[in-house]
């Protein structure tokens, strides 16, 4: 290591400038900045200081001032911005999430409400990330079987109905035709037509003038559906508003959707998959830059309410433009199923925009969406001039994976980084989803992180349950754990042999047990299958269970329960705002919710409070690692305090203040003992003016156990109704502990050797102090022997059992999902719907 003192001038300066070229190659100018914010802080203040969150600057900031000086609070805030723009390891990305990285879909979008010209804006895909299937197939495509099809076609210009009639003559096998128009006279014309008809019976109707095409298709034919599977939606269209922009239009559509046999083979090929909804051609290049929601965005979002879809205008708009496309019957039934007439759209006046039927063009994919359906892009390579986004189908194979390019759901949400959460509650930026065609039951840990240097208490046990439900499920369910708050370290994916690493991006999603490291949202997706059961770890991962759920239940229908393993009453953690309410709602699911409730204590709360499917409880058990490292050795005069101070529920200005009081008033006993303070590493500055302290940080379990076995006393506060493990692991490794009481708490009724003061204010504590250290005084250099444990009374019925959880998880996927086909089921893609 380089000696500081002995560095010259030029030495620093080079050292730096190496650093920092480090830090710019590897990491990025952002990084640099927060190093550079890091360096600077250690020149005002020193190489180790405290830190002053943004948040925190008016409310602590003037005290602070007061209290440690000017150079010290620059230092602290100059930490804080340098821990915002580069973590003191740096940001290291996951290479597991390359992937992710290389095919992240970017979009055109703005938050602006509307132009100047009233046009509400859209979220599209840059046309460099907006792709589509290239026809024809390059194989022999070919459905299954041979589906009921009907051509369902507009004529307002019967001279342009030969050259569609022509194209249809490229669909293979029977084909029935409907054929609208607006007068007698033309209907005259049509029929003559098409009395060459030789594919199918045909049916001509008259349709009142309004709506156009659209009106005319979906409802002047409502009746007919029913007896067709699919169908091809097509009119004359001439769009003489677009001049010579868009004279081509018409003729792009048809020869994409009809241009060849072997077109129109691999098209209906991509039928033989159930869950296909809609296929429809590539938008017209020339139209890319107005595909926006014009003044049509309040009709839709109406239309849609009256199918129980609610939507708002960050979604992707993504649609047929043109309106011809192949659909298949099941996926419009809640469109054709309103009581919608020809009395509903306006009179025709040469409209552009702005009315029914431009909203229900723009509606049909979520429409298709909200039952369950998909929806895929096809377009020839000759007809559309970016090549690089038409994705070559050599086979089968190649159609499940370029799916997942192609679709993106119009109903999911986008915005991975939604405002102003992603900012003030960095934990709850919003997972994404995408659905997922691996029918296995599969459980899903959400897991704020695994890594070894992070996984303590709390975390340890819920992958210590994850796994005992995983080994009573068997090989009946796949498994994967979702990292959704840090980077996965090397050391973390070798703790966890088993799963195979995988980025947070759509997959074919065939792994039987998958490690994600969900930290890094930008442009991922999750894949969501129909049988997937999440276990939620933290309030924040609860809230991404319940999203995912809404979305399971779009995508699949059906209804599934998940796992809440409660580990405290969360609310309490934050002062009264945002986040205890957010923290709280994940509470107000009870006919989804199997609790797992980490405690009896916390159990007997928990079920007063709030109603839940199932609830069980995990009793305290001391850690197996430790155990086995717990011995008879002499004891010292030393005291172990659970102290974090960045966390509020344990008390750590209390604690302080007790001590200093203690300390002060009793001095000569006070001088014989020294303080270890475990549990987070923090600035000794905090403890000041405590004597005789150390600051052990998160030690080693290792570590953590040779403490259990040397110390006498032990302190540790938690200001909830969960027990915690600290004070049941020092009481039982024989130290006299000092825990407060709470509601539903008292951890007396556990152990002998716990104490708890009356009342919990710092002269209270330094009573309990001064009066434990006397009384343990004698036993220095003496073995104190490990003191028995009584569970506190609880209802055996309710203890948590893998096998009786794992029953009800089985039968939770046997039950059916909403077939593909049945009554719209009612979903919400709308954003303010995350929280």
């Amino acid at each position: 290591m380089t000696d500081r003192k002995s560095e010259t001038r030029l030495q620093w300066a080079r050292r730096h400038l190496r650093n920092g070229y480090i830090i710019l190659t590897t990491r990025g100018t952002v990084s640099l900045y927060g190093a550079a914010m890091r360096e600077l802080a250690k020149l005002v203040d020193s190489p180790v200081g405290v830190f002053l969150a943004p948040r925190d600057l008016l409310r602590d900031g003037p005290r602070f001032l007061r209290e440690q000086g000017w150079r010290a609070a620059c230092g602290a805030v100059l930490r804080q911005i340098a821990a915002q723009y580069d973590p003191p390891l740096g940001r290291r990305r996951n290479p597991i999430n390359d992937p992710l990285r290389q095919a992240a879909i970017s979009y055109y979008y703005t938050y602006e409400l509307t132009k100047p010209d009233g046009v509400i804006p859209s979220r599209r895909p840059v046309n460099e990330m907006d792709f589509a299937l290239e026809t024809p197939f390059a194989y022999d495509a070919s459905p299954k079987r041979a589906p009921a099809i009907v051509a369902i076609v507009h004529a307002f210009y019967p001279d342009v109905l030969p050259l569609v009639l022509e194209k249809l003559q490229n669909v293979p096998g029977a084909l029935d035709l409907c054929v609208s128009t607006d007068t007698e006279e033309k209907k005259r014309a049509v029929d003559e037509i098409c009395a060459e008809w030789r594919k199918g019976k045909v049916l001509t109707r008259v349709c009142p003038n309004r709506g156009r095409d659209i009106a005319a298709k979906f409802f002047g034919f409502r009746d007919v559906y029913a007896s067709y599977e699919l169908f091809v939606h097509l009119h004359t269209k001439r769009s003489p508003h677009g001049g010579e922009t868009l004279a081509r239009w018409r003729d792009y559509l048809i020869d994409n959707l009809l241009g060849s046999e072997r077109i129109v083979r691999s098209i209906l090929s991509l039928f033989d998959d159930p869950k296909l909804g809609v296929v429809f051609p590539q938008h017209l290049f020339e139209l890319r830059g107005i595909l926006n929601w014009g003044c049509d965005y309040d009709l839709a979002r109406n239309l849609l309410k009256r199918i129980n879809v609610e939507i708002d205008k960050n979604l992707t708009l993504e649609f047929p433009s043109g309106s011809m496309f192949w659909g298949r019957t099941a996926a419009f039934r809640p469109l054709l199923d309103l009581e919608i007439d020809f009395a509903d759209f306006p009179q025709e006046s040469g409209q552009v925009d702005g009315s029914l039927a431009h909203a229900i063009e723009r509606s049909v994919l979520m429409i298709a969406e909200s039952r369950g359906f998909e929806w895929l892009k096809v377009a020839q390579r000759e007809l559309y001039p970016m090549g690089h986004t038409l994705l070559p189908v050599h086979s089968a194979e190649d159609v499940a994976k370029h799916r997942l390019k192609v679709f993106q759901p119009a109903l999911s949400r986008v915005d991975s980084n939604f405002h102003p959460y992603a900012t003030l509650i960095a934990e709850t930026r919003p997972l994404l989803s995408y659905p997922s065609r691996n029918e296995r039951p599969r459980l899903t840990l959400l897991t704020p992180t695994v890594n070894p240097q992070q996984t303590f208490g709390g975390i340890a046990t819920a992958i210590r349950l994850f796994s005992a439900l995983l080994a009573e499920l068997g090989d009946d369910f796949d498994a994967r754990i979702v990292v959704t708050d840090a980077d996965i370290e090397s050391e973390a994916y070798a703790t966890l042999p088993g799963y195979t690493p995988v980025p947070y991006a759509a997959s074919l999603d065939v792994e039987k047990a998958a490690l994600v490291d969900a930290n890094e949202r930008e442009g991922g997706r999750l894949n969501l299958r129909a049988n997937d059961i999440f276990f939620a770890t933290a309030w924040w991962t609860a809230e991404f269970t319940l999203a995912m759920e809404r979305d399971r239940t779009r995508y699949f229908g059906g209804a599934r329960p998940f796992i809440y393993l409660i580990q405290d009453d969360e609310p309490n953690f934050y002062g009264r705002g945002a986040k205890s309410c957010l923290a709280e709602e994940t509470y107000l699911h009870g006919d989804q919710t199997i609790a797992i409730v980490n405690s009896e204590e916390l159990f007997s709360v928990m079920i007063e409070k709030y109603r839940f499917r199932d609830a069980y409880y995990v009793p305290y058990e001391l850690n197996e690692r430790i155990r086995e490292r717990l011995a008879s050795v002499r004891r010292e005069p030393t005291m172990l305090v659970y102290g974090r101070p960045a966390v509020a529920r344990n008390a750590f200005e209390l604690i302080c203040a007790a001590l200093v009081i203690w300390q002060q008033r009793d001095p000569i006993r006070a001088s014989r003992w020294s303080i270890v303070f475990l549990g987070e590493d923090f600035p000794e500055s905090l403890i000041y003016p405590v004597q005789n302290a150390t600051i052990g940080g998160k030690a080693r379990l290792e570590d953590y156990a040779d403490y259990l076995n040397r110390a006498l006393v032990g302190v540790s506060l938690m200001v909830s109704s969960h027990p915690s493990y600290p004070p049941l692991e020092m009481a039982e490794a024989g130290l006299a502990t000092i825990a407060n009481l709470f509601a539903g708490k008292d951890l007396r009724r556990r152990f002998d050797n716990i104490v708890s003061p009356a009342r919990l204010d710092p002269a209270s504590l330094a009573d309990v102090i001064e009066d434990t250290v006397r009384r343990m005084e004698p036993f220095v250099g003496a073995i104190v022997a490990r003191q028995p444990h009584t569970a506190p009374s609880a209802d055996a019925t309710r203890l948590f059992d893998p096998e009786a959880v794992a029953a009800e998880l089985r039968g939770a996927v046997a039950s059916p999902l909403y077939a593909t086909g049945e009554n719209s089921r009612s979903v919400s893609a709308s954003t303010c719907e995350i929280y």
